[in-house]
């Protein structure tokens, strides 16, 4: 019966080889040569390449994975490199210095010749090939039980394992003595036994940048139609990564709104969808060129629009932001490092793996979005400080978050602000529009930025308003803290402090101020608001105006809810943030957002006198 079951184990690896060996022929020498560059590109960004003394590499033969790239890159480094050699059953390293060390051997496969040192770096960086591989790095050889053989007996070295896309099917049969290598590397992805350092990350983004930055827009929107396509079919999927982190959530007391955000359900992953495709409907702003001009000595100076480079984003508690994010530097060919909160790992991790599935099978590397899988702190930190790496980092969320991120980072930072949203109700104002506003500002989703969260009121209409908005508030339990007037109006409202004007609830909470001008109502809420939304709802258009040309916001409105300051409803597709600061963007971020500028200068041979 044993010999039974291996045999036919032993089949089905045989039947493996035998298709990668069909699919090896097909391959053109342009494939092998791109693939295998791409995979050294990515070992010489890791950690353990730049570390080892020393490299254990195969010689590439017959259609494998090429190794020569990583040769020379360690001979330039300095680095000792050692060629594996067959000895009946068994195989040995010895040092080479140039390919001159080498010599057809085992099945015509180049070894080191006679004469050459054997090698004796136990924790040197071992490089392993192999017919097939899968997800779980389970290996197909090629029969022989030389790597495994070795690996058993020399236990301290790193193994990596290469191969091209085509080589990693979906199941290798795994025996008990099998070793699986601590990492595959293909041209497209990283599979890892083990988390990888912020280094590498950054590296991987540098490294994922040129190739997205040659996509042409036909290929961004079909990466993007697949992505928005992928995340409904995985949508069953999602939720129960998401209801992973929703019930810790619950179960460590979180607070509702918080909950609210961190939430998934068919109908977000639907409009998260919808995001990605209203970036494909979205014109490409990538190459713009925005002007030229000729200057007297006959040179053409114009500016054109090119990506950021590397993005990173720091947020909290909402999922949504995953996809969003990609599908914004995706389609301005910006790779992303993403730090999400501790809360919504799960779902973010969920989110990513779609993600990157859709990359891979358009020929991407998975790399073009990255998520860190840590949730330390001290590594939220680091990654704050990866300059040389990332290009600009985004804060989403707490106004703790944003303000460490603001004073720890050496990354330039566009800062995205809480949102101490306030709806100003004018003396001449239609108070049934008004409580239709407000009912909807500050319940529709209360763990919002642009959820209202103070109500200031002209004290000429606060007796007529507030009994009425009360009775429509108390349909969601909303509670009322309000100044003296506003207690006096109505009963069952709570005495204000002074830190409820400033305060952002993010809860079933609601802040009342009454004012005697519009003057003073503009004085409040410049004072107190966080430079989000504000809004006005009045029928007096000289008071519009007034309210539009003087409170410092990022949006503010007439006679709408705060609710719409949103990259999706404001015709973006999906947002990366909502910026309150004033250089270089403000308000919902979409694509413009996530670009820059350089100058292009055309000439026929002038020279500066």
């Amino acid at each position: 019966m044993a010999a039974s079951r291996i045999w036919g184990r032993s089949m089905e690896k045989k039947q493996i080889r035998k298709e990668i060996f069909a699919a090896r022929k097909n391959l053109t020498e342009e494939a092998l040569k791109e693939g295998s560059h791409r995979i050294c590109q990515k070992i010489f960004a890791m950690d353990v390449f730049q570390e080892a003394a020393a490299i254990y590499v195969y010689m590439d033969c017959k259609g494998e994975a090429s190794t020569r790239e990583l040769i020379e890159e360690a001979w330039k480094q300095g680095k000792r490199v050692a060629a594996p050699k067959v000895f009946g059953e068994e195989m040995t390293y010895f040092y080479i210095n140039s390919y001159e060390d080498l010599e057809p051997g085992y099945f015509q496969i180049p070894e080191p010749k006679e004469g050459c040192q054997e090698a004796a770096d136990e924790e040197a960086l071992l490089i392993v090939p192999g017919v097939a591989f899968d997800k779980n790095r389970h290996r197909c050889g090629y029969g022989k039980g030389f790597y495994d053989r070795y690996l058993s007996v020399h236990k301290a070295h790193p193994t990596i394992a290469i191969a091209l896309d085509f080589q990693v099917v979906p199941e290798v049969p795994a025996d008990a003595f099998d070793i699986f290598p601590d990492m595959l590397v293909t041209p497209l992805r990283t599979i890892r036994g083990r988390e990888a350092t912020l280094e590498e990350i950054g590296r991987q983004a540098q490294a994922a940048k040129p190739i997205l930055q040659k996509l042409g827009t036909n290929e961004k929107n079909r990466v993007l139609r697949d992505a928005a396509t992928r995340l409904v079919e995985r949508a069953a999927y999602l939720l129960e990564a998401n209801r992973t982190d929703v019930e810790k959530a619950v179960a460590s007391g979180m607070n509702p709104g918080l909950v609210d955000r961190l939430t998934l359900t068919e109908e977000r992953i639907a409009g998260m969808a919808e995001g990605l495709n209203q970036l494909v409907a979205l014109e490409d702003p990538i190459g713009e060129v925005l002007s030229m001009k000729k200057r007297p000595n006959g040179l053409l100076i114009g500016q054109k629009r090119v990506p950021l480079g590397v993005v990173g984003i720091i947020y909290e508690s909402r999922p949504n932001v995953t996809a969003d994010a990609f599908g914004l530097c995706f389609k301005t060919g910006n790779a992303v490092i993403l730090k999400g909160g501790s809360d919504a790992i799960h779902s973010n991790q969920a989110i990513v793996e779609v993600l990157a599935e859709v990359l891979v099978e358009n020929g991407l590397p998975e790399s073009c979005i990255q998520l860190i899988g840590s949730t330390d702190r001290a590594v939220t930190t680091a990654f704050m400080r990866l300059n040389q790496y990332v290009d600009v980092l985004i804060p989403r969320g707490s106004a703790r978050l944003i303000k460490a991120v603001v004073e720890n980072s050496t990354i330039p930072v566009i800062e995205t602000g809480t949102g101490n949203c306030h709806i100003y109700v004018d003396a001449s104002a239609d108070l049934e529009m008004a409580v239709d506003i407000i009912f909807n500002a500050k319940t529709q989703r209360i763990g919002v930025c642009n959820a209202c969260e103070s109500l200031v009121v002209h004290e000429s209409v606060v007796q007529k308003l507030l009994p009425v908005l009360k009775r429509r508030l108390d349909e969601k339990h909303v509670e009322l803290r309000g100044d003296k007037q506003a207690l006096e109006a109505v009963e069952g409202i709570v005495p204000a402090t002074e830190e409820d004007w400033g305060r952002e609830y993010l809860d079933y909470i609601l802040s009342i101020k009454t004012v005697s001008s519009l003057d003073e109502a503009i004085a409040h809420i410049n004072r107190y608001n966080t430079g989000h939304s504000e809004a006005i709802i009045t029928e007096n258009y000289g008071n519009a105006q007034r309210f539009l040309e003087e409170i410092d916001a990022a949006a503010v409105y007439v006679n709408a809810s705060t609710r719409f300051t949103d990259g999706f409803e404001f015709g973006f597709g999906a947002e990366i943030g909502i910026s309150t600061q004033k250089l270089h963007a403000r308000g919902p971020m979409g694509l413009l957002a996530l670009t820059t500028t350089k100058f292009i200068i055309y000439g026929n041979g002038q020279v500066r006198p």
